[in-house]
């Protein structure tokens, strides 16, 4: 005999993991607001600290960005090439399973010195422990610090945490590569309000090797920074069922 009190069918209507969704959708809002909110405050002031005008502003910068992040200290082809070297680097032994931990230890300072420009601030060490002593005289000192490369920490710290964050990493690896195609639409977005509607922006991606390079360079920092969430994860998984097993 059926019981009166029971529940009622569920309907099979859809539903959303908005825990999951919801970090996604975060993610990406982080970026849409953090990447070329940085790149911004390179590009649209002048030496000065004012405001450039429209007319004033490069447009490549918005689609060959890291043009912006290049050190200035060295040749922006070694730049570049150093940059893809370290995300391989980063990308295989994340990846691969000899002793990648410990070398992903050393590489990892390794990427964010070079990215900032720290490497400098070594090699001046006491004077700039005595310049943070004496405080606002230091400011050329830390002009070596490279502020713009916070753009690339900014990606590659999204894409860690997107994959990170994932029961199944390669759900984390493939929302970070889709930020890719999200930043460039979002280069050409912004074109069109600064600057009106031309065919300039397919010349400055598609027509020029700086715009090649731009995406692979995003290849790079998007797949360095999910293969490193996705090693760590897997890193952390292992280390706490040993400890259950204890």
């Amino acid at each position: 005999m059926e019981n009166k009190f029971s529940e009622p069918e569920k309907k099979g209507n859809i539903k959303i993991d908005w825990g999951r969704q919801g970090g996604v959708i975060l993610a990406y809002v982080v970026i849409l607001l953090g990447y070329y909110g940085l790149i911004a405050n390179t590009v649209m002031l002048d030496e000065f600290g004012d405001w450039l005008f429209n007319t004033e502003l490069n447009p490549s910068a918005l689609f060959w960005t890291y043009t912006v992040y290049s050190s200035p200290y060295i040749d922006q082809i070694l730049f570049v090439s150093i940059f893809i070297l370290l995300s391989l680097l980063l990308i295989f032994f994340s990846i691969k399973e000899w002793h990648s931990f410990t070398i992903l230890m050393i590489l990892i300072p390794v990427y964010l010195m070079f990215i900032l420009d720290i490497y400098w601030n070594l090699f001046n060490l006491p004077a700039f422990i005595l310049c943070i002593a004496e405080g606002d005289s230091c400011q050329n000192l830390l002009g070596f610090f490279n502020g713009q490369g916070l753009v690339v920490l900014l990606l590659f710290f999204v894409s860690f945490v997107l994959t990170y964050s994932e029961d199944i990493p390669y759900y984390g690896i493939k929302a970070s590569i889709w930020l890719v195609p999200f930043l460039i639409i979002e280069a050409f977005v912004f074109h069109l309000i600064i600057f009106g509607f031309s065919f300039e922006p397919l010349i400055l991606q598609f027509g020029r090797l700086e715009g090649y390079i731009n995406i692979l360079l995003l290849m790079m920092i998007t797949l360095s920074g999910s293969n490193l969430g996705k090693r760590m994860k897997i890193y952390v998984t292992e280390r706490m069922k040993k400890e259950k097993v204890k």
